[in-house]
Formats: structure tokens, sequence, C-alpha cells
């Protein structure tokens, strides 16, 4: 399969573009490196990924990149919830015209199917006991959010009425070796501190629930979304949640430090409960996570204290 990674030097996009070069798939990578480095995929270069430097905001790159390709994983996006309240523009410019970029260029060089990573930020708040289903009601807090859903809507539109098979991904929060500085989740953030023998800095109460997947599970569903013949939306979780506070005391549970637990004030457009309903990925395109949390954190810390 001859396949485009759109943000193919990230966080997930790395990962990805290993899975599917060992899957003796054909892959170009398309990034604009404003957030990672050509360096850092050196090692993909190596294993037969083509590099190509360029930006979804210019048409003509993505026309250069898109022919001759037959799937389009699209990964470009800012992402960062906090950059987005500064931003909001800059972020809607990314992830509605950028994505909307892509779908035009998909159209008029023939690409069978697109497959695009969404958030559970499209969803907004929900409460303590409740399951996110693909079909709940989207109501999101923060621009990036809004940036998902708009997004999400132009991707549907577009696709029906161009005949374009696609899949969206809502991943919820991914964690993993490698996450990028920038854009670290929780997870990444506390093993920092643990690193640094600080103390765990917490927003809010730490009643927060989450629901944590891990890379490995979300490279295994991109790939599923990839080889069967299914439309729609996804949700990309463990189903599983957990409050932050009890991720911050496991964390030093499992690091063998005696580290305290700091409360800081709660940060703007922070959802408090999520959790997501993922019989949908099971039933329709045979996802099944394998990764448990506690088992996920072990990796971490292993991979930091050799």
């Amino acid at each position: 399969m001859n396949v485009l990674v759109t943000g193919g030097a990230g966080f997930i996009g790395k990962y990805l573009v290993k899975f599917l070069l060992e899957k003796e798939n054909s892959v170009t990578i398309f990034d604009n490196f404003s957030n990672s480095s050509e360096k850092s995929i050196n090692f993909l270069s190596e294993m037969g990924a083509k590099i190509v430097k360029g930006d979804i905001m210019n048409i003509k790159d993505l026309e250069n990149v898109i022919k001759n390709h037959d799937t389009i994983i699209h990964l470009a996006a800012q992402i960062s919830v906090l950059e987005s309240i500064k931003n909001p523009d800059k972020t809607f410019q990314t992830n509605v015209e950028g994505t909307n970029n892509v779908l035009s260029m998909c159209k008029k060089n023939f690409v069978k199917k697109i497959i695009i990573a969404s958030s559970a930020a499209v969803y907004g708040e929900s409460s303590q006991d409740n399951q996110l289903k693909e079909e709940s009601s989207m109501e999101p807090i923060s621009p990036y959010g809004e940036s998902k859903m708009k997004m999400e809507q132009n991707i549907i539109k577009f696709t029906s009425n161009n005949k374009i098979d696609f899949v969206i991904l809502r991943f919820f929060n991914i964690y993993g070796i490698g996450q990028s500085p920038e854009y670290a989740g929780v997870i990444t953030k506390f093993l920092k501190n643990i690193i640094n023998d600080e103390s765990l800095k917490i927003f809010g109460d730490g009643l927060q629930t989450r629901d944590f997947v891990a890379i490995h599970d979300v490279i295994q569903s991109i790939y599923n979304a990839l080889i069967y013949n299914k439309n729609g939306i996804f949700n990309i979780a463990s189903g599983k949640k957990i409050t932050i506070k009890e991720l911050a005391k496991q964390m030093i549970t499992l690091s063998r430090k005696n580290l305290e637990i700091q409360f800081l004030a709660e940060k703007q457009g922070d959802i408090k409960h999520s959790q997501a309903n993922i019989e949908r990925s099971k039933n329709q395109i045979a996802y099944s996570p394998k990764w448990e949390l506690k088992e996920g954190i072990k990796e971490l810390l292993q991979s930091n204290f050799k």
C-alpha cells in the first residue's frame, strides 16, 4: 500500500511510520518540522520512508506530495489546548483550513481513503458516570475542541459528496515513550517530575477523570482503520478511567520515590471528566486495547531509569 502520513515526524507519526514500514508498505512522511526535527526521523529514512518537507497550509506542497498515494493518514495538527486559547485563529487555520486543503487535494488526485486524527476534546464535559459514545453530543469547551469538531463536520460532508472513504479516530489521552515536551500529556509531565525528583503538580483538586490509551494501542487502531473496509467515527481509548490524583499516587509508588503531590489552580479549558465507550471500535474495526495503564507506566519508568 502506498501511504502518505501528514505530520509523520510527530509523536504518533514516528511510531506509525515505523509500524507501516515493518508491514512492507510504501510510506511518505509529509511534515513542516515545526514541532520536530528531520534528524529525529533519520531512522525512518534508513528504513525506506520518503521524507517531504511541506505544510498543509500550502496547497502546492500538498498537490505535489499527494500524487500517486492510495491512502492519506492525516495527523498534522495544532494539538495544544493552551495554545488554542492563546491563539484560536491559528488553531482553526491549521486544523480546519489545513484539513480542507488536504481534502481538496485528495479529490484532485483520486485518493481512495483518508484516515484522520481527531480528539475526545470534541465532546467537552461529561458526567463522572457517563461513558462517551460516538453519537454523544459535542459541546467542546476549548478552541482546540471546537476546531476538531468543525474539522470532522467538514470531512463528513466532503467525503460524502466526493465518494472518498473516511475514518475519523477520536483519540483520548495518549501516552508513551518519546512524547514531545511541547504537547506532553499529564503522564509525561509527571514522569519528568519523577526524573527530576520534584513534586507532582496537579491543576485543580485531582478528582478529574481521564481515559488513558497507550501509543501502541493507538497505532494498532490506525492500522485496523487502514485494513478494515469501514467508514465512520471511532473512539480510541482504553475504556477505563482513573482520577489524576490516583494516577499521581500510582506513578510515585511505581517509581519507588518519596515525592509529594502539589495542587495548583485549575487550568482554563480543562475537562473535568472523560471516559470512552469503545464498543463500536471493537465491533467494526476489531480494536482491542492490550496495554494496561500500570504496564504502560512501568515501561515509561524503565525507559528512563535503566
